[in-house]
Protein backbone atom coordinates (compact mmCIF):
# COMPACT_ATOMS: atom_id res chain seq x y z
CA UNK A 1 0.00 0.00 0.00
CA UNK A 2 1.32 3.46 -1.15
CA UNK A 3 1.37 6.27 1.62
CA UNK A 4 0.33 10.11 1.05
CA UNK A 5 2.52 12.70 1.08
CA UNK A 6 2.70 14.42 4.02
CA UNK A 7 0.98 17.02 2.75
CA UNK A 8 -2.33 15.53 1.90
CA UNK A 9 -5.39 13.72 3.91
CA UNK A 10 -5.35 10.34 3.28
CA UNK A 11 -8.81 8.26 2.93
CA UNK A 12 -9.05 4.43 3.88
CA UNK A 13 -12.31 2.72 3.53
CA UNK A 14 -13.05 -0.48 5.55
CA UNK A 15 -15.98 -2.86 5.91
CA UNK A 16 -16.57 -3.90 9.24
CA UNK A 17 -19.38 -5.40 11.19
CA UNK A 18 -22.25 -2.62 11.43
CA UNK A 19 -22.74 -3.50 15.28
CA UNK A 20 -19.13 -2.00 15.23
CA UNK A 21 -19.10 1.26 13.61
CA UNK A 22 -19.99 3.38 16.65
CA UNK A 23 -17.10 1.63 18.52
CA UNK A 24 -14.85 1.79 15.95
CA UNK A 25 -15.64 5.42 15.66
CA UNK A 26 -15.48 6.48 19.07
CA UNK A 27 -12.08 5.11 18.91
CA UNK A 28 -10.48 6.69 15.80
CA UNK A 29 -11.99 10.17 16.90
CA UNK A 30 -10.38 10.12 20.48
CA UNK A 31 -7.28 10.49 18.76
CA UNK A 32 -7.95 14.05 18.42
CA UNK A 33 -7.19 15.87 15.36
CA UNK A 34 -5.28 12.65 13.98
CA UNK A 35 -8.67 11.26 11.80
CA UNK A 36 -12.38 11.58 11.57
CA UNK A 37 -14.46 8.57 10.12
CA UNK A 38 -17.84 8.45 8.85
CA UNK A 39 -20.03 5.68 7.96
CA UNK A 40 -21.22 5.08 4.38
CA UNK A 41 -23.72 2.10 4.57
CA UNK A 42 -24.56 1.28 7.37
CA UNK A 43 -26.44 -1.97 6.77
CA UNK A 44 -22.64 -2.83 4.94
CA UNK A 45 -20.94 -1.46 7.92
CA UNK A 46 -18.38 0.40 5.33
CA UNK A 47 -17.25 3.36 6.81
CA UNK A 48 -14.30 5.74 5.48
CA UNK A 49 -11.49 7.18 7.73
CA UNK A 50 -9.84 10.29 6.94
CA UNK A 51 -7.02 10.79 8.34
CA UNK A 52 -4.46 13.85 8.76
CA UNK A 53 -1.40 14.56 7.17
CA UNK A 54 1.42 12.93 9.24
CA UNK A 55 -0.84 10.49 11.18
CA UNK A 56 -1.39 7.62 8.61
CA UNK A 57 1.30 5.51 10.05
CA UNK A 58 -0.55 5.85 13.64
CA UNK A 59 -3.91 5.68 12.53
CA UNK A 60 -3.35 2.23 10.76
CA UNK A 61 -1.76 0.74 13.13
CA UNK A 62 -3.99 1.64 15.29
CA UNK A 63 -7.08 -0.16 13.16
CA UNK A 64 -4.56 -2.99 12.48
CA UNK A 65 -4.42 -3.35 16.47
CA UNK A 66 -8.03 -3.83 16.68
CA UNK A 67 -8.42 -6.33 13.91
CA UNK A 68 -5.51 -8.64 15.65
CA UNK A 69 -7.04 -8.32 19.35
CA UNK A 70 -10.51 -9.39 18.07
CA UNK A 71 -12.02 -5.96 18.69
CA UNK A 72 -13.32 -5.08 14.72
CA UNK A 73 -13.56 -7.89 12.07
CA UNK A 74 -13.62 -6.74 8.41
CA UNK A 75 -15.89 -8.07 6.54
CA UNK A 76 -15.85 -8.74 2.47
CA UNK A 77 -16.68 -5.09 0.36
CA UNK A 78 -15.11 -2.05 0.15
Amino acid sequence: MSHPSTTQTYKHILSIEKSEICYLQWIIESYDGMAVMRTIDPMNGTVEISIAPGCTEEILSVIEHLKENGSIHLTEGA
